[in-house]
């Protein structure tokens, strides 16, 4: 049953909040992954949703919670899905098929439109979460750094919560969860972007109009 399949699955969506970063208020775009098993979530900032970004966030939340994910599931967003087919059929973004088989981890999409509005209320219900329980009152940091430390702090000090229902807590949930999951990597995935560019005759190269010397 899909419906089923993406609710086992590990949870992974873009967010956004309002933070202060250097003393402008602004909004951030939240990275973020809650494992289904032990609920234990991570969450990081971005001052852009890019494909780069994206593949940053998955780069950062594996070593955090000591694991890789065997499957993720996601809401049919652009950094990872370039066509959506008839059914469940998707075709995935170049980039991020590289990034899976880097992590060796499955993708599960919910499916587009009111067909998939609960699979999609899943996704949607950790970035609420975040956005209440991290990001309340509006937190205030020096840099993108210094912000994703205070809400990696804030991650880890919710895994002392239990959770209604649940035997334990979500961090002896989550330790438990790591004998079943992948391993982390010793070599992260290089979260860039590369393009093509031809030199001119003064050895300068353009990106986003911005001029660099080569």
């Amino acid at each position: 049953d899909w419906s089923s399949d993406v609710c086992s699955s590990d949870l992974c969506d873009w967010g956004e909040a309002r933070v202060e970063v250097a003393g402008v208020e602004q909004t951030a775009w939240l990275f973020c992954l809650r494992l289904c098993s032990s609920l234990a979530a991570f969450v990081c900032a971005f001052p852009t949703a890019r494909q780069e970004c994206f593949f940053a966030g998955h780069a950062a939340a594996f070593p955090f919670l000591g694991l890789v994910p065997r499957r993720v599931a996601y809401d049919n967003l652009t950094s990872a899905v370039q066509a959506v087919l008839v059914g469940r059929g998707r075709v995935q973004q170049e980039a991020f098929v590289a990034l899976r088989g880097h992590y060796v981890f499955e993708a599960r999409f919910c499916r587009p439109g009111l067909e998939g509005a609960h699979e999609k209320g899943l996704v949607e219900a950790l970035v609420g979460y975040s956005r209440r329980n991290f990001l309340v009152p509006v937190p205030k940091a020096a840099s993108w750094e210094a912000l994703n430390a205070l809400l990696a702090e804030r991650c880890r000090a919710d895994q002392a919560r239990t959770v209604a229902g649940r035997p334990a807590s979500i961090g002896a949930m989550l330790a438990a969860e790591v004998g079943a999951a992948l391993p982390v990597p010793r070599v992260p995935y290089p979260c860039c972007r590369t393009v093509p560019v031809r030199p001119t005759r003064q050895g300068l190269v353009t990106f986003e109009r911005n001029r660099s010397s080569v």
